[in-house]
Order: C-alpha cells, then structure tokens, then sequence
C-alpha cells in the first residue's frame, strides 16, 4: 500500500483525496499540505493538515508519494508552477483513479493524472501529467489529454481528439472526434467544439465561436 498526502486543501481537494480514499486496497491517505489552515476539509473528511508546502519534501523523503488538489476555473498556468517548484524539493508524483471510474487497461496514465467518479477513459488514450477527468467526463478512445489540461464535468472529447497542454475544457462541453484543441486553450462551458481551435483560443457557444474578451467560462 502506498501512503499517499494531497497538496491543497480546498474544495477542489477534497473531491480528490475522496478518490484516493476510494482505493482503500492500493492507498493510505496521509492529510494533506496546505498554507491555509483548511479548517472545513479537516472537519469534513476528519484528515489532518500535515504542515506547509515545506513539509511536502519532508514527506516525499520519507517515501510518501503526492497528488495535486488545486484546481483552477480557466485557464491558468497555477498548477503547473506548484508542481514544477515541489518536484524540484524532492516531491514525487502519482495518479489516482477513482474506484468508480473506468479507465481501459489500453489507456496511458501518467503521473499526476487524476480521474474522478464517473468518468470514463476509453482504450488508446492517454492522460498527460497531472491532468484532470472531473466526475461524469469522458474522454474517448484514443483521445489525448495534455500535460495539466482539464476536462470539466460532463465534458466529452471525441475519439482521436488532442488536447493540447494546460487547456481547460468546460462544464457540459462537447469536442468532436480527430480535433487539434491547441496549448492553453478555453472551451466554455456547454460549448461544442466542432473545428480546431489554435493555441491560447477561447471559444464559447453552440458551435463554438471565438470568445469576444476570453476569460473563464464554467
């Protein structure tokens, strides 16, 4: 069993260390690290805040092993700079895949990666580092989801599609099959995304279209 500790503790966090509570068998949650205190994750899930992000090499040192609970609504390059400054201090990674999802056994995983309740990953595709299926998204067969992107609730991504690093695809979305979603990209929510769309794009509506100010949609 590996012991394992969350790095955040917000809401976003706390659906995470639920997934890594659902898989008694292969985990041991630890707490999480946080420099807030948090107070309602500890009353709600009754885990401990283990210290500050300093304490997270600490951890790793001792062998325990982190996943990352900051989320972020958008497009936002938050996550990716947390991880990059830990994995520096000796913080390693791992993925968590909630008891009730499904993921293929042919699909790629890596490290860092997070799949939560009801979603479902098909055969062939590849979840980057630290990316995000959110409850109920699907991402389909041979489908790609780059390093730190996010699949909203709901979201769908068709089969074949890529999407590109630290995208933020929104709540209820639908992205066609044999897309190119580019690097930081938003797709807002409820959007249906049925051409590609470039790098640092923001589109939004039924099909989607360009987004006049950008911004975080859903």
């Amino acid at each position: 069993m590996q012991r394992l500790f969350v790095i955040g503790g917000g809401e976003h966090a706390r659906v995470v260390m639920e997934a890594v509570r659902s898989r008694p068998e292969r985990f041991a949650l630890l707490g999480f690290v946080d420099p807030q205190p948090c107070a309602e994750t500890v009353r709600r899930l009754e885990l401990p805040r283990l210290g500050d992000d300093r304490e997270a090499a600490v951890l790793s040192a001792q062998g325990a092993l982190a996943v990352l609970g900051l989320g972020a609504v958008g497009v936002s390059g938050a996550r990716r700079a947390v991880v990059e400054r830990l994995a520096a201090a000796g913080v390693r990674f791992c993925a968590v895949v909630h008891s009730a999802a499904w993921v293929s056994p042919t699909a790629v995983v890596d490290d860092g990666a997070v799949v939560m309740a009801g979603a479902v990953v098909q055969g062939g595709a590849r979840l980057g580092r630290h990316s995000v299926v959110n409850s109920g998204a699907v991402i389909e067969h041979d489908a790609d989801l780059g390093d730190f992107a996010q699949a909203g609730p709901g979201a769908l991504v068709g089969g074949g599609t890529v999407v590109g690093a630290g995208s933020y695809l929104g709540l209820g979305c639908r992205v066609r099959d044999h897309l190119r979603i580019g690097e930081g990209t938003l797709v807002g929510m409820g959007a249906v995304v049925v051409g590609a769309v470039g790098d640092g794009q923001a589109v939004v509506g039924v099909p989607a279209r360009p987004a006049g100010g950008g911004g975080s949609h859903g």
